[in-house]
């Protein structure tokens, strides 16, 4: 049996980033799990909270703070977007490896834990929600999703195949230089993340042997987060081309203003 003292040296240093928006009622159960891992096995981690709203949240993880000192958050009164929500607080990445994860719990975290052993033969883990193996996901988000999957690899040449995965294990230098030049605050962060990413030609694992347990209650609209996603990736895709130069300040900053948030 591997002693506390093994499997701590043989485990990766990691900073786990979560963005929470209003989400008392599942962060509290999600941050247990966590803080059980790396109390039992006493990895070096750390665990940083990006709140966006004013619910409870904030006081469940000051509760969680006075037991674990690997716990902190970083709070923002408004709704700066998910993509804004991690940007804000990358910088503190203190390991060698980045975990973005959902606040939510729609991915069990002893799944991460699990997949510990890639990461020192990976650059980037994705954890697929997608495959033919999960059939928990309803309908109505599996289609939108699925589509925009196909026109994110045709128009940007993304090769994954869960590119809005909130679950990722990246290494820390990568993901700090790649959010430096991420200006988009919605939901596609995620796309421009994995397009910066690319330039580092990275070895990427996509681990679909994943149960995702879709809530009902999500705090996403499925029809205003298509509507943004798809403005987002035209958007992107022209400011990426030879195109930009001709767009009108006017239209520049229409988007700025009503849709990278979305």
């Amino acid at each position: 049996m591997q002693s506390t003292a093994s499997l701590n040296s043989a485990i990766p240093t990691a900073t786990i980033i979560i963005p929470a928006y209003n989400e008392e009622e599942r962060i509290g159960k999600v941050l247990r799990e966590i803080a059980d891992f790396i109390s039992k096995n006493n990895v070096n981690w750390n665990v940083i909270v990006s709140i966006d709203g004013n619910d409870g949240t904030e006081d469940i993880v000051k509760k969680m703070m006075g037991e674990y000192n690997f716990i902190s958050y970083d709070k923002n009164h408004g709704r700066g977007g998910k993509g804004y929500a991690i940007k804000r607080v990358v910088g503190k990445a203190t390991g060698e490896y980045t975990i973005l994860m959902d606040a939510d719990g729609s991915l069990d975290f002893s799944k991460i834990t699990d997949s510990i052993n890639y990461m020192k033969d990976y650059d980037i883990i994705i954890f697929d929600r997608y495959s033919n193996k999960n059939n928990r996901i309803p309908f109505f988000r599996r289609m939108p999703s699925r589509g925009f999957n196909i026109l994110v690899r045709a128009i940007l040449g993304i090769k994954v195949n869960d590119t809005q995965s909130g679950y990722k294990i990246i290494r820390t230098d990568m993901i700090r230089e790649a959010f430096s030049k991420i200006a988009v605050t919605d939901a596609f962060y995620d796309v421009a993340l994995l397009y910066y990413l690319n330039e580092f030609n990275p070895i990427i694992k996509e681990i679909d042997e994943v149960t995702y347990n879709h809530e009902s209650n999500s705090k996403f609209n499925v029809i205003s987060l298509t509507l943004g996603m798809g403005i987002s990736l035209v958007a992107f895709r022209v400011r990426h081309s030879r195109l930009y130069k001709y767009i009108p300040d006017w239209a520049r900053e229409l988007y700025s203003r009503k849709f990278k948030w979305i």
